[in-house]
């Protein structure tokens, strides 16, 4: 009776082996593709005149000490996604005898007329205050170009050339002001 017991017991112990390993067979398996797409962010410079006009292509002509050129700068967000925006305004001048002169041997000379209630100025480049929606655009970065009414003969039939440079890096995800966002393109 007692190996009666043992090799009705080995076969029950060997039917759960055997259907333990049937068990093993009864698996699914699925795949899922996640497309992640990107964004964009970018950026248009526009200069114009106050009325909207574009400006001159040759530039302005016969400008005299004194003068304030009319002239507007802002930035149109282009791309697809809020971002945080900043520009640095590089001013040159070649006199009537080649030579050149940067920001700094101007010193007053010509001065931009700034806004500076919706820009701030750190590092040279002044910083947009509020983040740009797509679509969107920033307030006036200036509104005129401003020529000191000291300007000296060396500045007769000289060329005065006035570049903005703008950036912007995303808005999210990316500091909760503009002083926090970090990403911008190296100088």
């Amino acid at each position: 009776m007692k190996r009666k017991v043992l090799l009705i017991a080995m076969a029950i112990v060997a039917c759960s082996f055997a259907g333990a390993g049937s068990l093993a067979y009864f698996t699914a398996n699925e795949q899922t593709e996640n497309v992640i797409t990107a964004g964009n962010v970018k950026i248009e410079l526009c200069r114009e005149t106050k009325d909207g006009k574009p400006l001159l292509q040759g530039g302005m002509k016969g400008i005299m000490p004194g003068q304030v050129v009319d002239q507007i700068a802002y930035v149109k967000n282009t791309g697809q996604n809020t971002a945080w925006i900043r520009v640095r305004p590089v001013t040159s001048a070649v006199l009537a005898n080649g030579k050149e002169m940067g920001n700094e041997e101007m010193g007053e000379q010509i001065q931009l007329v700034l806004n500076q209630e919706d820009w701030s100025e750190q590092d040279g480049w002044y910083y947009y205050q509020e983040p740009v929606e797509a679509g969107g655009q920033t307030a006036a970065f200036f509104t005129a170009v401003a020529f000191d009414q000291r300007m000296g003969n060396e500045y007769k039939k000289c060329t005065v050339f006035l570049q903005v440079d703008a950036q912007a890096v995303q808005w999210a995800n990316n500091g909760s002001n503009i002083w926090d966002a970090a990403g911008w393109p190296a100088e």
